[in-house]
């Protein structure tokens, strides 16, 4: 197989403006920041065979284990974030009955437990300890909280862990968390921080749940069913448990430094599914990006990232030490990426800058001076692309949103280990 050198990956053209990001499963469940299919995809096909593992390990929705699937490479991909995890399974995973089979059960068990209202009030008032309730009396009507509740004890008549059980609970998801609409009374909880819109009417849980089985069905129907399937596990960044040397291409989209949480959106759904807030919160602590840097050891990071830490620590400390944890943070996951690379083959990381106290803090050139400088790959190249708000679903609003003047571009990162 001829491979294209580097410098021709480098003048690709990666906008991928015009292109479909919807073909087979991607579409399952909204998911901000997501990246364009055609990035993993060019990637992959430039740069393995058919049977070859790639690996994201930071995959998200799964974007980049998807289409590693279908293109009959071994895909792998962790993620810390559980529902996340569900979501990439899900999309990736062929379903050994036929999806259309289940929608008469799930309606008519969860119409049936729906009726015996007081029965339904007394599941919630079990399950759910104070503050976790609170937030579902919060943001939830009461009879949406109930046909939710409905639900849920219909879908748990399936065995938890099966792909039929995930199946159903992404796709209860995903009338939850939403680019718009959904049966919370949150405002457009795909993209941004929740905010409480006084006027919504949610739709009927139990409707939405049928329309989206139906239009889902056919889609997972028709996943390829051949070997290898992809492999998903919830597990951090910065510990793999993998094998040195055992990938073949990392292809992967890190977080962006104190921009998006993802947790904020995904607890929504995560409640439902016997997740308190507190655990929640506990969880959302550890994720690479998050503002909590109690304890952390600040330690020292290449010269020009240097640089760029001094300029925004001139201006406030506390956020130059939050995107130092940030930093220090992706080394270690750069180091692990680096330590479970084939030696000659490519990590590709997709990232977007962030704009700190009015500083650009150049965040994809910084990941490349550590990448290069302390975890020991070669930097084969940095490649820009333009940002639309259908590929990486941003509250893009003609400049006017503070998370737009923070990401509008981003970098394609590629390294090589050597």
């Amino acid at each position: 197989m001829v491979k294209p050198t580097p410098a021709e990956l480098s003048v690709l053209n990666l906008d991928f403006h015009l292109e479909a990001s919807t073909y087979s499963s991607h579409a399952l469940h909204a998911f901000a920041a997501k990246f364009p299919p055609q990035i993993p995809r060019t990637f992959i096909e430039s740069l393995t065979t058919a049977g070859e593992t790639v690996l994201d390990p930071m995959n998200g929705s799964g974007t980049t284990t998807l289409e590693a699937y279908l293109l009959n490479r071994r895909g792998f991909g962790c993620d810390i974030d559980p529902l996340a995890v569900k979501i990439a399974r899900v999309k990736s995973t062929p379903l050994d009955v036929d999806p259309f089979e289940l929608i008469p059960g799930i309606l008519k068990n969860a119409g049936t437990f729906l009726q015996d209202k007081e029965s339904v009030d007394g599941e919630m008032a079990a399950r759910f300890d104070m503050k976790t309730r609170q937030f579902i009396d919060y943001w939830f009507y009461p009879e949406t909280g109930r046909e939710l509740m409905a639900l849920i004890q219909a879908i748990e008549e399936y065995k938890e862990g099966t792909p039929v059980r995930e199946f159903l609970e992404v796709v209860f998801s995903s009338i939850i968390v939403t680019k718009s609409g959904g049966v919370s009374r949150a405002r457009d909880l795909a993209h941004s921080r929740p905010h409480m819109d006084p006027g919504k009417k949610p739709k009927n849980a139990i409707k939405d749940l049928e329309r989206r089985l139906k239009k889902f069905a056919p889609i997972i129907s028709g996943l390829p069913e051949h070997e290898p399937h992809a492999i998903i596990k919830q597990s951090d960044a910065k510990k793999l448990g993998l094998a040195d040397g055992s990938v073949h291409l990392i292809v992967t989209s890190p977080p962006y430094a104190n921009a998006i949480d993802y947790m904020r959106a995904n607890k929504f759904s995560l409640v439902w599914m016997g997740r308190s807030i507190t655990d929640l919160g506990r969880m959302r602590s550890g994720y690479i990006g998050s503002e909590a840097t109690r304890n952390v050891k600040m330690e020292w990071l290449p010269s020009f990232t240097e640089g760029v830490l001094g300029q925004l620590r001139d201006k406030d400390e506390k956020k130059e030490a939050i995107l130092r944890k940030y930093l220090l943070e992706m080394r270690d996951a750069m180091g692990e990426m680096h330590r479970v690379l084939v030696p000659g083959r490519y990590a590709v990381l997709v990232a977007g800058t962030s704009t700190m106290r009015g500083i650009d803090v150049k965040t994809p050139y910084c990941l490349a001076d550590i990448a290069e400088k302390h975890v020991g790959f070669e930097l084969m190249g940095i490649r820009h692309r333009s940002l639309d708000r259908d590929r990486r679903m941003m509250p893009f609003a003609g400049g006017r949103t503070r998370i737009e003047q923070r990401m509008g571009t981003e970098e394609v990162i590629i390294l090589k280990k050597a």
